[in-house]
């Protein structure tokens, strides 16, 4: 009878041992880098992913898009990349490192500055002797997209010559030291001061300064890849194309692609 008794704990406990490395084999981690700008609602978009595809775990990786396209090209180990810059899409791209991939939003460039900041528009700023803080353009696509609107309003060079210009890692960063009052305007996206209470918009660029601003979703290649991380690859890069992403994204002042 002690034999049989202990037959049966010892199969319950193969049985027990073997569902939970099933469940194991059944989980699935996806490396994500994404421009800083998209924080808030990929935030808010990777908790609705998860209610249905609880096995997929996402890590993310923000920062300005140049520079993480440059450490996906080191060979950074990335599933997915969303780009704020349609450049830095497409320079993977010609390297054939881009498996599926298509442009899914567009967004604008703002003029901002703290809220108890003195300065009421961009000919304010202007006239005086303050700073403004921006994206790297090398790195940052915000900043270029704000180095073009200033080019085009033939301030870029003028500010540099006074060196009035302040370069940031991210929008995040330019945020922060406008915030902070470590600089007196700075130049972001619309999508980075929704619900953002210390800063005030002061002015909208007009589209026509700049390139179009146009976020890129890419799968890449990995053909080493297992057949499961490659379907969670999918499962993510179509659920970012649902109506229900699109709405969360309009809510952080995104604007689908037509």
């Amino acid at each position: 009878m002690k034999k049989y008794c202990v037959f049966i704990l010892m199969f319950i406990l193969m049985l027990f041992v073997a569902g939970c490395s099933q469940n194991t084999a059944d989980d699935v981690e996806l490396n994500i880098s994404a421009a800083a700008s998209m924080t808030e609602s990929l935030t808010e978009l990777t908790e609705m992913f998860a209610e249905e595809h609880p096995n997929i775990h996402i890590s993310y990786n923000y920062g300005g898009s140049g520079s993480l396209r440059k450490q996906i090209e080191q060979g950074a180990p990335v599933d997915i990349f969303l780009s704020a810059s349609s450049i830095d899409y497409e320079k993977l791209a010609d390297k054939d490192n881009v498996d599926e991939g298509k442009a899914i939003l567009t967004n604008q460039l703002v003029l901002i500055k703290p809220n108890e900041g003195d300065i009421d528009s961009l000919d304010d700023f202007i006239a005086g002797d303050q700073v403004i803080a921006v994206g790297t353009p090398d790195a940052v696509p915000a900043g270029s997209y704000a180095e073009e609107a200033l080019q085009e309003l033939d301030l870029w060079e003028q500010l540099e010559e006074q060196s009035r210009l302040v370069y940031t890692k991210d929008v995040t960063q330019v945020l922060i030291l406008v915030k902070e009052g470590a600089a007196d305007v700075g130049i972001v996206y619309a999508s980075d001061v929704i619900d953002e209470e210390g800063v005030t918009v002061i002015q909208t660029f007009d589209s026509n300064l700049h390139s179009p601003i146009e976020y890129y979703i890419a799968t890449l290649q990995n053909e080493e890849q297992e057949e499961n991380v490659a379907e969670a690859k999918d499962a993510f890069y179509e659920f970012l194309s649902t109506e229900a992403a699109n709405e969360v994204f309009e809510n952080y002042g995104f604007q689908p692609v037509e």
